[in-house]
C-alpha cells in the first residue's frame, strides 16, 4: 500500500481547462497562429505551469476546447431531443407498440407515461429491459457435472454472478429514483440506501462527497462489510475515478474496504502516470480493477493512445469479442478504433450482431430475446458500429454466456 508520500510524487498540481475563459478570436489565434498568450486565457493553474502546459500541448488543448464548445453548444438540442425520444419510447411500451398505441386512440385508452414513476424507463432501460439478476443456473449444472476442481468453479460462479450484478447495477443507474427502488427493493430483494442525481449540474460538484461520506457511515456501522463500484460508459470512468480521488485525500480506511472496481465501456480517463499511481492500491494484495471492453465497442478507445493525447488504459481488460469468448489482455485490440485494416471486418461484425440479434431468443433462450429498439439500434449499427456495440445488452450476454479462451486470439 503505497504511503501518503507517494500522493504527493504524483504531482499535487493541477491544470483546468475553461473553455468559457475565451472567445473564438483567441480560440483561432491559438490554434492557428499559436499565440500562447491566448490559450492561456483558457487555463486555470500555476503561471508557470499554465505557460509551460499552453506550449507543450497546443493541440490537446485546443482539441478539448473546442469540444467543450461544441458540447455546450449542443447541450441543450439534444437534452430536449432525449426528453423527446424517451417520452416516445415510454408511449410505445406502455400501449403495446405501435399497433396497441393505435388501437388505444381509436378507443381512447391512451396511457401516457409520467416522468420519474416506477414504469418510466431510460433509453438504456428501452434497449435492454431485463432487470432479474444472474442465477448461475448453467454453472450450477457444471459445477454438479464436471471433472474441473470444485473450488475452482465455485469461484468461476461467484465471479459471474458478481460481474452480473455489476452490469446490471450500471444499466440500473441511468434510471430515475423510483425504478432504481423498485427493482433493487422488490426484483433484488435488497436494501436500496440512497439515489444521488448526479447529472443535476449542482449535484456534480458535491456527488464525490455525498457518496463518499455515506459510505463511510456505513462502513463504520458494518465492520466487516465490503464495497463494489461498478459504471458502464461515462459511469464506468466516474466509478475509476472514485478510489482515485479517495487515494488522493488519503481515505485509506475507506480503500481498505474496496472489494473491486468492475466497468463496462469505460473511456480511458488519463496518462500512463494515473495507472503506476494507482497500481499499488488496486493490484495488492490482489487484483480489484476490472475493466469489461465488449468487441468494437468504439468509448473504450477514447481518448486517443497516441503521441499527441497520451491517454493510457491501465488495469486488467477483460475483452469479449462478438462470440462472448472472454480474454485477459493489457489492452483492447484495434486500441484507437481506426486503420484500413480493421475497417472492413469492424461491418461485418455488425452484420453479424444483427443476424445474432434476431436469433439469440431461439438458440439461447427467451431472455436473450431483444426488442424492436434493441435491433434497430443494430440496424444503426451498419452504419455506426463502435456506437452500437457500447449497448449494455452486449455487456450483459457477455457476462452471462462469456467463456475463457485459452488460446489467446484477435477478434472477428
Amino acid at each position: 500500500m503505497a504511503s501518503t508520500s507517494n500522493v504527493d510524487d504524483f504531482d499535487s498540481r493541477y491544470l483546468i481547462v475553461n473553455p468559457e475563459n475565451g472567445g473564438m478570436v483567441d480560440l483561432l489565434k491559438y490554434l492557428l497562429l499559436g499565440d500562447i498568450s491566448s490559450g492561456v486565457k483558457f487555463l486555470e493553474a500555476e503561471a508557470v505551469l499554465v505557460v509551460e502546459e499552453a506550449a507543450d500541448h497546443r493541440w490537446v488543448i485546443a482539441v478539448s476546447i473546442i469540444a467543450r464548445k461544441i458540447i455546450g453548444f449542443l447541450a441543450k438540442p439534444m437534452e430536449y431531443t432525449g426528453f423527446v425520444v424517451d417520452f416516445t419510447l415510454n408511449l410505445l411500451s406502455q400501449n403495446g407498440n405501435i399497433f396497441g398505441l393505435l388501437y388505444s386512440l381509436l378507443h381512447g385508452k391512451v396511457v401516457i407515461p409520467q416522468r420519474g414513476t416506477e414504469t418510466f424507463l431510460s433509453t438504456i432501460g428501452q434497449l435492454d429491459g431485463r432487470i432479474d439478476l444472474y442465477k448461475g443456473q448453467y454453472l450450477t449444472e457444471q459445477l454438479r457435472y464436471s471433472d474441473v476442481g470444485q473450488s475452482g468453479i465455485e469461484m468461476e460462479l461467484v465471479n459471474r454472478i458478481l460481474m452480473d450484478l455489476c452490469i446490471m447495477a450500471s444499466k440500473l443507474a441511468y434510471e430515475n429514483a423510483e425504478v432504481v427502488r423498485n427493482v433493487v427493493v422488490d426484483h433484488w430483494k435488497m436494501h436500496f440506501v440512497d439515489f444521488y442525481n448526479c447529472w443535476n449540474g449542482k449535484m456534480e460538484l458535491t456527488a464525490y462527497y455525498a457518496v463518499k461520506n455515506k459510505l463511510k457511515s456505513l462502513l463504520e456501522e458494518h465492520k466487516k462489510a465490503k464495497f463494489v463500484v461498478t459504471g458502464h460508459s461515462l459511469g464506468g470512468a466516474l466509478a475509476i475515478l472514485f478510489p482515485t480521488v479517495l487515494v488522493l485525500h488519503d481515505e485509506m480506511e475507506i480503500m481498505h474496504s474496496l472489494l473491486g472496481v468492475y466497468t463496462f465501456g469505460q473511456p480511458r480517463i488519463g496518462n500512463e502516470r494515473i495507472g503506476r499511481f494507482m497500481k499499488a492500491h488496486l493490484e495488492s494484495p490482489v487484483q480489484k480493477y476490472f475493466r469489461v471492453v465488449y468487441c468494437n465497442d468504439m468509448v473504450p478507445r477514447l481518448p486517443y493512445d497516441d503521441k499527441t493525447f497520451s491517454y493510457k488504459h491501465f488495469g486488467v481488460c477483460l475483452f469479449y469479442n462478438s462470440c462472448y469468448i472472454e480474454q485477459k489482455v493489457d489492452e483492447e485490440p484495434n486500441k484507437n478504433f481506426f486503420g484500413l485494416r480493421y475497417l472492413i471486418p469492424v461491418y461485418l461484425n455488425a452484420l453479424w450482431e444483427l443476424i445474432r440479434s434476431l436469433t439469440m431468443g431461439y438458440t439461447h433462450g427467451p431472455q436473450y430475446e431483444e426488442g424492436w429498439f434493441s435491433i434497430f439500434a443494430r440496424i444503426l449499427g451498419l452504419a455506426f458500429p463502435g456506437i452500437s456495440a457500447h449497448c449494455p445488452t452486449d455487456y450483459v450476454n457477455s457476462v452471462r454466456l462469456g467463456k475463457e479462451r485459452t488460446i489467446q486470439m484477435s477478434s472477428f
